[in-house]
């Protein structure tokens, strides 16, 4: 790895960026490597070491984007940018010693899973896996992954999520609702690849494998008792707390139903310090739970659990939110019409094979999907059997598509985002 380090560091020689920024962060990244020695094996070197190594180049990237330009473009260097700017919270918990080393490995069959690695908090389990095999794979995936304890009892989680960070290798991220009530774990995934015969069709492998492993939750969250309400153009919203644990922090607050808009969500929420340093949304990743005007409500972004902030902010001023009468979309399925849209925002509908589409004009930054629950003419909720949504940018245009199954030739989609926003400068102070 310092050879590595070393080589890269004479393409950056030409480089010129001010007061050797380049060299103090190589040099920095050579010091992480020696002391990283036991941790060779390709399995956790592309997603610790390199983020060991990111982490040396936080402060310097941050701080001058021609050197952040450069790196990107040279060979291997670009998911180092990636994980930079991926989630704030988990590098700083690898920066802080706060990654559990596992290295643990499975070989069944023509498939071999390894386990390297776990960030683990009271509500929160992060677990960064490699797949290998002798053979080439190509669409390699986990399916149907799950976490046990000791004695088979299924942890009860509140989202679950897989991140692929190339072909072989990724993470499984697990949130609770509940503090996770055991330390031993049994990590069970199918796992798929598909191998190229000599013919040129697909042979599918696939390999039920199940590791064990034991990770300790060893921080205590950090809290802030808030309890205020703040208005936006007369829309109020009560903030509750600010729980902060290494791997997110949770907002709990509502929006007031009394409101007569309806609030869809906060879309520049963040936790700002006394440098104006952001910690901002989950970018990959469940970002709320709950209903909005719900004493329940949760939204979570990245953490700053291993920061010492002199002074601490929750501060959001963007909110979309649209009127309380106009907050659905009518769509004649059998027609493939738009009958009611708040501000005649989507067009070009399709709905074939159980799937809708709509399309709107391109608006920079906004991706949230529009379709919420579902509901009859009469005001019935219409039950789905499965759920399957995706979102398609182009040059000037977003689609969205949704699985809907439905007999009914008209319903009614109520918003669950929405292209209209309020704007008013809340700024509540937590220390």
């Amino acid at each position: 790895m310092k050879k590595q380090l070393e080589a890269w560091k004479k393409q950056y020689d030409h480089v010129e960026v001010t007061e050797n920024e380049l060299d103090q962060a190589i040099e920095a990244g050579m010091q992480k490597a020696e002391k990283q020695e036991m941790l060779k094996r390709w399995g956790i070197a592309p997603i610790v070491t390199a983020a060991l190594i990111v982490l040396s180049f936080i402060t310097v990237i941050n701080a001058s984007p021609t050197f952040a330009a450069q790196i990107a473009k040279l060979p291997g260097m670009e998911r180092f940018i990636e994980l930079v700017q991926f989630d704030k919270g988990q590098q700083a918990a690898i920066e802080n010693d706060y990654f559990q080393v596992i290295d643990k490995t499975v070989t069944k069959g023509d498939i071999t899973l390894t386990v390297d690695g776990v960030i683990r908090d009271e509500n929160g389990l992060v677990l960064f896996y490699t797949v290998s095999s002798e053979k080439e794979l190509d669409r390699v995936r986990l399916e149907e992954s799950l976490i046990t304890n000791v004695n088979g009892e299924e942890l009860a989680y509140q989202s679950k999520g897989y991140s692929p960070k190339s072909e072989d290798q990724g993470t499984v991220e697990y949130y609770t609702d509940e503090p996770i009530p055991f330390d031993d774990f049994t990590f069970t995934t199918e796992v798929v690849g598909v191998e190229t015969l000599d013919n040129g069709v697909g042979n599918q492998l696939r390999e039920t494998i199940s590791i064990d492993f034991h990770a300790e939750d060893t921080k205590e969250a950090i809290q802030y008792q808030v309890d205020k309400t703040v208005s936006v153009k007369g829309q109020k919203i009560h903030i509750n707390s600010v729980t902060i644990q290494p791997l997110r922090t949770s907002i709990n607050l509502y929006a007031d139903p009394e409101n007569d808009m309806r609030i869809l969500s906060f879309d520049d929420i963040a936790l700002v310090d006394e440098n104006g340093e952001e910690w901002a949304g989950i970018r990959n990743g469940i970002t709320a739970s709950g209903t909005i005007e719900d004493k329940n409500y949760e939204v979570y972004l990245q953490s700053n659990y291993f920061e010492q902030p002199e002074s601490l902010s929750l501060t959001f001023s963007r909110v979309q939110a649209v009127d309380r009468n106009e907050d659905y979309i009518r769509f004649d399925l059998e027609n493939e019409q738009i009958l009611h849209d708040p501000n005649d925002i989507f067009y070009d509908m399709e709905y074939e094979n159980s799937w809708l589409s709509v399309t709107m004009d391109k608006i920079e930054g906004y991706y949230t999907n529009p379709f919420g629950s579902i509901f009859d003419l009469d005001g019935n909720k219409i039950e789905q059997t499965r759920s399957g949504s995706s979102h398609i940018q182009k040059d000037n245009s977003s689609t969205f598509r949704q699985s809907i199954q439905t007999n009914e030739p008209i319903i009614d989609i109520k918003l669950s985002g929405y292209p209209n926003w309020i704007e008013e400068k809340v700024e509540i102070p937590l220390k």
